[in-house]
């Protein structure tokens, strides 16, 4: 089998393949709900052309030397051959029928993906006379959410008639992104990193954090996921977050820590711990920014019950203007370097050390991961043929993850845990306070012009 590039693996796509054998497929499975019917056809076509376009869609797991990398396979006859095991047909389900189709959600994002043999990808297309759906699977070696949202408006731009521009293949490295311009800054990096762990640590000390762990696993075993649209429409949801002089991300971030806490009504100590990306290209020298891949790192931020939203979104929001001057001032260079070496541990270490972690209960506590995909609906190219009517993310995550989005005035949260410690009776709960929470807010009294005489202490005003 010929190919034409080999690919370092960087310290994400290093842990997502040490953990794989271990927390079950790393895979970003996304359900795209059609408005307007779709020739099975014109799919087909479309999804080839993507792997043609997107080299990383044509990349397998290959040990060369001491190391994993991903090896770019040439767009041939091979390919041909994968990509027929890769697309396949399901007319037996009803693509109009969310409830269908969120249970065939929960049993696929189970099926592993084979990354040393076949493509890192699956494709499931669901045909229906008005509304069809496609299931589109991507391992998370090929790239972040970012790189999704790049595919799906290729995929749709393709479904109106619009060609698939060719991605380049661009350094998996994150180091350009935290990386100091001189030696004699370290020191100083390095204090503020060191001081910024330690107030975490401390803010944690004595707390409890809220989570739906209702019993101990010594090991990973499935994933589930649940669909929710939030009573409350999009356009809403920015007037609420510019009234709380904040915005939408911070807004639903402060709305899914009071669900929290509010689901340890009785504990004084309670405390939510809730992990948010950042997309780290921002943060590459101007012109450098990589553009397809995994470049995202990740912060935690901390909540405790506060007298009312606006102080609960002001704390939320004072630690993620933190984080983020921490990125800014390269204050993560030592962590990041030192992750960058995660290959030199190998595949079976590093994994030894993920269920070593998992079995003796020695992983972070998390109430959450929270990745808000935000506005989603550019994916829907101008004077589209076919439009989205429908978008839900997944990936799988070692801890609960909230997959959020808005598009078409909509907003769509998919619920992700973990069987072997999350049981659904405790995420229904969450489900229904998230939903009292907004509830709440929408029902609480106009708050506009106490916006307005804020305008001149914040910008979200």
């Amino acid at each position: 089998m010929t190919a034409s590039k080999l690919i370092p693996l960087n310290r994400s796509e290093h842990l997502y393949w040490a953990a794989e054998g271990y927390l079950g497929p790393i895979n970003q499975a996304y359900i795209l709900c059609f408005d307007s019917p779709v020739d099975t056809e014109l799919i087909r076509q479309a999804l080839r052309e993507l792997a043609s376009a997107y080299p990383r869609m044509r990349g397998i797991i290959e040990l060369t030397g001491l190391h994993f990398q991903l090896r770019i396979l040439d767009d041939d006859l091979y390919v041909d051959q994968l990509f027929a095991d890769t697309f396949r047909v399901l007319p037996h389900i009803d693509a109009s029928s969310r409830p269908a189709l969120a249970a065939f959600h929960n049993e696929f994002i189970n099926e592993p993906i084979s990354l040393e043999r076949g493509l890192p990808w699956r494709a499931r297309f669901i045909p229906h006379p008005t509304r069809p759906a496609l299931m589109f699977s991507v391992h998370h070696i090929v790239g972040d959410g970012r790189s999704m949202v790049q595919m799906l408006s290729a995929i749709m731009a393709r479904l109106s008639g619009q060609p698939i521009a060719p991605c380049k293949i661009d350094s998996p490295s994150m180091l350009p992104a935290v990386m100091l311009q001189k030696w004699w800054q370290w020191p100083a990096s390095i204090a503020r990193w060191w001081r910024q762990a330690k107030a975490e640590a401390t803010a944690r000390q004595g707390m409890n954090i809220v989570t739906l762990a209702r019993r101990k696993s010594p090991r990973y075993t499935t994933s589930a996921i649940r669909y929710h649209e939030l009573p409350c429409s999009s356009a809403t949801m920015k007037t609420l977050a510019k009234a709380n002089g904040t915005t939408v991300n911070t807004l639903l971030t402060a709305l899914v820590a009071n669900a929290f806490l509010a689901m340890a009504a009785n504990d004084p100590k309670a405390m939510a711990a809730i992990r948010l990306s950042v997309d780290l290209r921002r943060y590459y020298p101007p012109g450098t920014a990589p553009e397809f891949g995994n470049y995202v790192h990740s912060f935690t931020v901390l909540a405790q019950r506060q007298a009312n939203l606006r102080a609960q979104v002001n704390a939320l929001e004072s630690q993620v203007k933190e984080h983020l001057l921490g990125y800014e001032r390269r204050d993560y260079a030592l962590p990041v370097l030192l992750y960058e070496c995660l290959p030199w541990l190998g595949r079976a270490l590093s994994g030894r050390l993920v269920v070593r972690y998992k079995a003796r209960g020695r992983l972070p506590q998390l109430s959450c991961h929270l990745s808000n995909l935000g506005n989603a609906d550019a994916i829907n190219p101008p004077d589209a043929k076919v439009r989205l009517a429908e978008l839900w993310p997944m990936t799988t995550n070692p801890v609960f993850m909230l997959g959020a989005l808005s598009l078409n005035g909509r907003q769509f949260l998919t619920l992700i845990s973990q069987n072997d410690e999350i049981p659904q009776e405790a995420v229904a709960a969450f489900q229904a306070e998230l939903d009292r929470q907004f509830h709440s807010l929408m029902q609480a009294p106009d708050t506009g012009p106490r916006c307005q005489l804020d305008a001149t202490m914040t910008q979200a005003c």
